[in-house]
């Protein structure tokens, strides 16, 4: 019997002498390649689609920007906790409904002492609005941090840009700094906020205690550092979604998802949460309106999509 270098098995593959198999002789079917180039094709469509519209959402740096810390939850650690979120809502006064002669204000700056509105390159410039007044952010970590502000139900005003603060350096020479946000809360506490990335941490905690050190720190009760941890891009994207549901929320559909979010006893998928309703978009925004009210979470601060698992605040 003559020998060759390779020898071909009975379902078509070859294997050589070495004992390592090479596949099937049999050339690839052209559909199964034309298939799977099209679900490449598809799949890398959808990721340009997202990064388009992050791009037009003000989030175009999401694909550039690598975050070295744990993804922050939403319960807000890192500022003050003033108590239940249900507790704050149903406290706080009904907003009356616009009628048609209502009264136009036109938004204010609030205690800026500056806008930051000129364009540049190297820096992410813009404001949103929040109780009628006109919030300034520098960057995308302010921008992210705002948003997260924003989505507090604790929070009555926040200024960008408001106070000034003096302070000596080392060798006793007088400067000033204006922080980035104040924040004013309804119980009337008052957070000086420096936003900075987290390498200066160090930097910017030194220069709060030489703020501290001086009599101006009184215009506030506290100063507080934050930096890309706390505004993280799933927490920003996450913020959006609940300052969404605030306006777009059905309270019918709020109070039917409460009914169904008590019985459970453990974890749930966002997406099982929109089974067997009437409207799906109505309840996608009561899952949110229940998340901004605390008594849904996330245990883990992820970004919440359908695939989430949430888990009921038993406090609630």
């Amino acid at each position: 019997m003559q020998h060759t270098d390779s020898e071909e098995l009975g379902d078509g593959h070859q294997i050589n002498r070495g004992g390592r198999c090479h596949g099937p002789i049999d050339q690839p079917n052209p559909e199964n390649l034309t298939t799977g180039k099209r679900a490449m094709s598809i799949h890398s469509a959808r990721l340009v689609a997202a990064q388009m519209r992050m791009r037009r959402a003000g989030l175009g740096f999401v694909h550039k920007c690598s975050s070295k810390a744990g993804i922050a939850s939403m319960q807000d650690p890192s500022l003050r906790d003033t108590g239940s979120l249900m507790a704050i809502a149903a406290s706080a006064p009904q907003q009356p409904e616009a009628s048609m002669d209502a009264t136009y204000c036109e938004p204010t700056h609030g205690l800026a002492l500056r806008s930051t509105l000129r364009k540049d390159k190297s820096a992410a410039k813009g404001f949103e609005f929040f109780n009628n007044v006109r919030v300034y952010f520098d960057s995308e970590i302010e921008h992210r941090c705002l948003l997260r502000f924003m989505t507090r139900n604790d929070i009555a005003e926040i200024h960008s840009q408001a106070l000034l603060f003096q302070y000596h350096d080392e060798i006793g020479k007088p400067h000033e700094h204006t922080i980035d946000y104040l924040l004013i809360y309804k119980d009337g506490w008052r957070d000086g906020i420096v936003v900075k990335p987290e390498r200066k941490r160090g930097e910017m905690l030194d220069l709060i205690d030489r703020m501290k050190a001086h009599p101006s720190s009184k215009q506030v009760d506290d100063f507080q550092f934050l930096s890309e941890t706390y505004g993280t891009i799933e927490a920003a994207e996450n913020a959006e979604f609940i300052l969404w549901s605030r306006e777009f929320h059905n309270d019918q559909e709020v109070a039917d998802l409460l009914e169904v979010v008590r019985i459970i006893n453990s974890y749930v998928r966002f997406g099982d949460l929109m089974r067997s309703c009437r409207d799906i978009d109505d309840r996608r925004v009561a899952i949110w309106r229940l998340i901004d009210l605390g008594v849904l979470f996330s245990p883990t601060g992820e970004r919440i999509t359908e695939l989430t698992y949430l888990a009921r605040n038993p406090a609630q």
